[in-house]
């Protein structure tokens, strides 16, 4: 407390974050431990007794601070609670006794007025359904109102918020709103935040926004307003955040955004707007910058690179064209700049080294990459995919220890890949698609063990597929070494890649036996449930700034991903590029166009949950798996131009969620199985296969031919002729030898003539005491 009373401002500041009742009861303690003079003493006695006069003097007892709130507010609160359905009981203390409603969750009052001053029903799970309330308006002395989450079902905003002449803040963010904006809304004179973000607003933004000149905070982001961005939008001086993005917007950004001095965060992207960018000289403290996804055109004005706060420019998707101004020194700080899916061309020009995120893709630079080792070590993002780059890959890649995300597919680099690749131990995606690179792959890129998608496909690379990708990257989602020149046997370290979900290895010339052990891949084994998305893959890529960030906190957020998945997969006999959405869901192997053989292991049928299975234009032979209707998940299965034989296997009709199959060029047999997904697809599913018949192949099968049934007849010719011949010869030599022995020997002949006269005598007395019995029965 000592060092607090060093001076005078720092004694009143003691003063004021102190308790008044405390420092009256103890103000001989506080003069001892000051030990001031006595001009202090008087000055120190003064500042006392003007907290004394502001908490006493006017007769007010302590408990009299704190009033009860007035029945005529407290009855429109009662009403509110009326036309809402409080399905989680959030307002279950909301009684219609007498209670004081001050104390009711979400209100907050005036302490001395007993006035409602605040309605907060965002707390807890909102969980509310209904209208707002036209009693409201009597809440007369409202400051702060914060209606988002309720689901307002449509309703429009009602004009009786605009009577709401004390309102500073006003939020109905992802209510379910709809209509227009009330022109009502003028006389909210005070506002100072509005946000009806996320809604089904309409029509235009009101001209009359221009009279609200304290606000500092707008978002009227995420709904269907239209037409032009008002030019009065420049009076409101006091502006700090203005969000407009995803509407329906048109026209230019007017030139009066250029008055807006205090402007820090400006997105109006994913709209209609069109025209240049504009100037920005007048807005100094702008540090967030969206254009993104318009129509805007000509060239990056140069007064772009004197707005030295900026910290996050997205110019992506629009129209602008020419060359990049030098704009290697325009920005302090860690800049994300985005420029991607323009018409810029030329040499990419010197960039702020301290970059954290850069995003060029999708245009016509040209040139080599000897700018990317000028930018600083904390560079996290860098997507230069989609341009007519050319030349070596620099090997300055030690520098850049924080890359997460590294795009440089669809260029025309050349060369091998880097060594020095192997020192991004952050590195969790690596594109290099479709280029000219060749080589092995190097060793060291079994050090970036976060690796989670790796995408090296359509280029030029060769030697065997290293055993390490299956030791070291056992984060593997994404696994693309498609259309390239590796050779050998595919090995069974692979195998140990539980994560992954994407696996294409085709158009090399690869050789041997599928492993049995592909069974192994347990991602692809697990059933996917509804919106249950623990066996999928997001990647923690470099974030968006959000508002917050920007104005509060000055870092990026983990809240939003800016860099979106995705995966270039042959899927139902196209090549189709997945992103976030598709894959997710997608689980697929391609081992096409190689030269493996042996047969397709009974292990696969145990991926339940694989989408796409392609091992097109190989040498397999010997019959597919019976168990293949396990597959339940399959969707596209292409199985054509192998040596396949046999029967297609019946539990095939059991897959219902197959859209793609291909079966053709084999030399399978027999009936194609009667289902209704076997006989939707085409007869050039089956194509290719000469004794297979049935829908939809026009040789039906009838019933056995006719060649066939006469070799059977045949056959049961010959079993009864020789029966005959059998039985025949066999009486015959039974009853010659009996005539035989009765005249060639007396023996024979007196004892097989004594055995017939005991057998008739047997028989005899057999008969007759039988019928003598049945006899007396019927005297009886």
């Amino acid at each position: 407390m000592e060092s607090r009373c060093e001076n005078i401002p720092d004694l009143i500041y003691l003063l004021y974050i102190s308790c008044s009742s405390y420092i009256v009861e103890n103000i001989r303690d506080l003069f001892k431990l000051c030990y001031l003079k006595d001009n202090m003493r008087r000055i120190l006695v003064l500042v006392l007794c003007f907290l004394f006069m502001s908490r006493h003097g006017l007769g007010l007892k302590e408990d009299a601070n704190t009033s009860s709130c007035i029945e005529e507010e407290r009855q429109a609160l009662l009403d509110v609670k009326a036309n809402l359905i409080d399905l989680h009981g959030n307002l279950s203390d909301w009684a219609s006794e007498r209670v004081d409603c001050c104390k009711w969750a979400g209100v907050t009052c005036n302490n001395q007025s007993g006035h409602v001053i605040k309605l907060d029903l965002t707390f807890g799970s909102t969980g509310f359904t209904g209208k707002i309330s036209p009693s409201l308006q009597v809440l007369n002395q409202l400051q702060s109102l914060n209606l988002s989450g309720i689901n307002f079902q449509s309703n429009p905003l009602p004009n009786i918020l605009g009577s709401l002449s004390k309102l500073q803040s006003l939020h109905i963010a992802s209510a379910n709103l709809s209509g227009p904006i009330p022109n009502q809304f003028a006389n909210l004179s005070n506002l100072l935040e509005l946000d009806l973000s996320n809604n089904s607003l309409s029509g235009s933004i009101p001209f009359s926004f221009g009279n609200l000149t304290f606000l500092t905070y707008i978002d009227l982001s995420k709904n269907q307003l239209e037409g032009d961005i008002p030019q009065s939008i420049g009076n409101c001086s006091s502006l700090v955040h203005l969000d407009l993005s995803q509407n329906l917007l048109n026209g230019s950004i007017p030139d009066s955004i250029n008055q807006l001095s205090n402007l820090e965060y400006l997105d109006v992207g994913h709209n209609s707007l069109n025209g240049s960018i504009p100037n920005l000289i007048g807005c100094p403290s702008l540090s967030f910058l969206d254009l993104s996804s318009n129509k805007f055109s000509g060239n990056v004005p140069n007064s772009l690179s004197q707005v030295s706060n900026l910290r996050f420019l997205n110019l992506s998707s629009n129209q602008i064209k020419g060359m990049l101004p030098n704009i290697s020194s325009s920005y302090f700080g860690y800049v994300t700049l985005d420029l991607s899916n323009n018409h810029f061309e030329g040499r990419v020009p010197l960039l702020p080294s301290r970059l954290a995120a850069l995003n060029l893709s999708g245009n016509r630079f040209s040139g080599t990459l000897s700018f990317v080792c000028a930018i600083d070590w904390l560079l996290s993002f860098l997507d230069l995919s989609n341009n007519l780059l050319s030349g070596s890959l620099p090997d300055c890649w030690a520098t850049k220890r924080m890359i997460k995300v590294l795009n440089l597919s669809n260029n025309k680099f050349s060369g091998e890949i880097p060594s020095s690749f192997g020192n991004l131990l952050t590195l969790e995606a690596l594109y290099l698609r479709k280029n000219s690179l060749v080589g092995e792959l190097p060793v060291s890129l079994s050090n970036c063990i976060r690796l989670r998608f790796l995408d090296l496909g359509e280029n030029k690379l060769s030697g065997v597929i290293p055993e390490w990708i299956g030791e070291k990257l056992s984060e593997l989602y994404v696994l693309v070494l498609g259309s390239n020149r590796f050779h050998g046997r595919l090995p069974s370290q692979v195998c140990w890649l539980n994560n992954l979900q994407v696996l294409d290895l085709s158009n090399n010339q690869l050789s041997g036996s599928i492993p049995s052990c592909f069974g192994n891949f347990t991602a692809m084994a697990t059933r996917s449930f509804g919106d249950d998305m623990t066996s999928h893959f997001y990647l923690s890529y470099i974030p968006l700034l959000t508002p917050g960030n920007v104005l509060s906190y000055g870092k990026m957020s983990s809240e939003e991903d800016y860099f979106q998945d995705n995966a270039l997969v042959k899927w139902k006999g196209k090549e189709r590029s997945f992103e976030r959405s598709g894959l997710q869901l997608l689980k697929s192997i391609d081992l096409s166009r190689n030269s493996l053989s042996g047969e397709l292991p009974d292990e696969i049928t145990s991926l339940y949950d694989l989408a796409s299975l392609n091992v097109s234009n190989n040498k397999l032979h010997g019959e597919i798996p019976k168990d293949i209707g396990q597959l339940k998940s399959i969707q596209s299965l292409d199985l054509s131009r192998n040596e396949f034989s046999g029967r297609i296997p019946s539990s095939l009709v059991e897959i219902t969620s197959l859209g793609y199959l291909d079966l053709s060029n084999n030399n399978l047999s027999g009936r194609i199985p009667t289902g209704t997904q076997l006989q939707s697809f085409n007869d050039t599913s089956y194509s290719g296969n000469p004794q297979l018949c049935g829908p939809p192949l026009s040789p039906r099968c009838g019933p056995p031919p006719v060649v066939e049934k006469k070799d059977v007849e045949e056959d049961d010719d010959d079993f009864w002729k020789s029966n005959y011949i059998g039985m025949g010869a066999g009486f015959w030599v039974g009853f010659l030898g009996i005539c035989g022995a009765l005249v060639l020997s007396p023996h024979c002949r007196y004892f097989i003539f004594a055995s017939l006269s005991h057998i008739t005598d047997w028989i005899y007395v057999i008969v007759a005491v039988h019928f003598g019995k049945v006899e007396r029965k019927f005297r009886r």
